[in-house]
């Protein structure tokens, strides 16, 4: 005869709260884990960021230099980062609501200090003021404050102690392009932007205007320049403290690597100054992106290459060069190889 398990069914009165219990307390200590440690290396990290050429953009290779940088550091700690794009300010709130785990790259900022936690520097970035080149750019740097000067500002941007309190009038632009253009059509004096920076806008083909017409106030002062580092900022949370640690360590064992030092190279002023000289002093054929001609420059026309073709270029290999002055001057357009001589000026 086949007992029954009349013991199983006796232990059920006690064995289903000791079960229950078991399950309250592996789900308690699921949800620690989960509130306390970074994301899942398994998932994205969200990094906030805006378009700033020549640091990070979409349209760049590998979404530019600070781009792979991050992806690097994070790829070393174990995740891998996405980024969206959008505005400095909007880049700020996505963090402070957690939409997304941080921003980059930023620099220190006391307006910050209420829920920000900062990774150590990436790399060094320097503001400068850029203005028109004269006798009135040149003048600022004699200057112990600013008053009457109309400096154009970046929205989003967080300048430095010294400029904010130097009694300038200060007009707010919604990105680097609308302030240059602002400088270009007289409306301000000076912009207040990172030197590497506004170089690229000076150059880019979206700026209508000759590159080589604007210079940065020289000699620089705790006035008109500050060098500063670039960060990656977290919401002050102990998951943005975790996050932080692994960060920091990942960028310390990166830090001397030939790839950093690479990265940080291609943030240099890389552009070479050319003049464009035809054959017999001619003209010089000029080329959309495409290849198709649209038009020719005269000889002794200058440019600068934003950058050289890799690999075994010929004569006859098309460079892309920022016009600085002639008919086509603001233009990006390209010409040939053969046409081009390095101004050693």
């Amino acid at each position: 005869m086949i007992k029954t398990p009349v013991s199983r069914r006796r232990g059920l009165p006690w064995a289903v709260p000791v079960l229950a219990c078991l399950v309250v307390i592996a789900l308690a200590l699921v949800f620690a884990v989960v509130r306390t440690n970074p994301p899942e290396r398994s998932q994205p990290l969200q990094i906030s960021t805006s378009e700033w050429l020549p640091y990070i953009s979409p349209d760049l290779p590998d979404s530019g230099p600070v781009a792979q940088l991050l992806t690097e550091v994070f790829g070393r700690a174990g995740y891998t980062p996405e980024f969206v794009y959008s505005n400095w300010p909007t880049a700020e709130k996505e963090v402070t609501s957690g939409a997304t785990i941080g921003m980059a790259p930023v620099v220190v900022s006391e307006s910050r200090a209420s829920f920000a936690l900062y990774s150590d520097p990436l790399l060094e970035f320097r503001y400068t003021l850029i203005g028109k080149k004269g006798e009135a750019l040149d003048s600022l740097s004699h200057r112990s404050d600013l008053t009457g000067v109309k400096v154009a500002r970046i929205a989003g941007y967080q300048y430095w102690e010294q400029l904010e309190d130097s009694g300038a009038t200060f007009t707010d632009y919604p990105s680097s392009l609308a302030a240059f253009t602002a400088l270009k059509d007289g409306e301000v004096d000076v912009v207040a932007e990172g030197s590497v920076a506004g170089q690229a806008v000076l150059e880019s083909a979206e700026f209508a205007d000759d590159a080589s017409l604007y210079g940065e106030v020289q000699p620089a002062s705790d006035l008109t320049s500050s060098t500063q580092g670039l960060h990656l900022l977290m919401k002050d949370t102990p998951e943005g403290r975790e996050t932080q640690q692994e960060f920091n360590a990942a960028l310390a064992e990166l830090r001397g690597t030939a790839d950093y030092e690479e990265l940080v190279a291609s943030l240099e002023d890389t552009s070479q100054q050319v003049i464009l000289t035809g054959a017999s002093g001619g003209a010089v054929d000029l080329f959309d992106d495409k290849g198709a001609a649209v038009g020719s420059t005269p000889s002794g026309t200058t440019g600068s290459v934003l950058g050289w073709p890799e690999g075994s270029p010929d004569r006859e290999t098309l460079v892309e060069v920022k016009i600085l002055d002639g008919p086509y001057r603001g233009r990006l357009l390209s010409a040939r190889l053969d046409d081009m001589e390095i101004d050693h000026a």
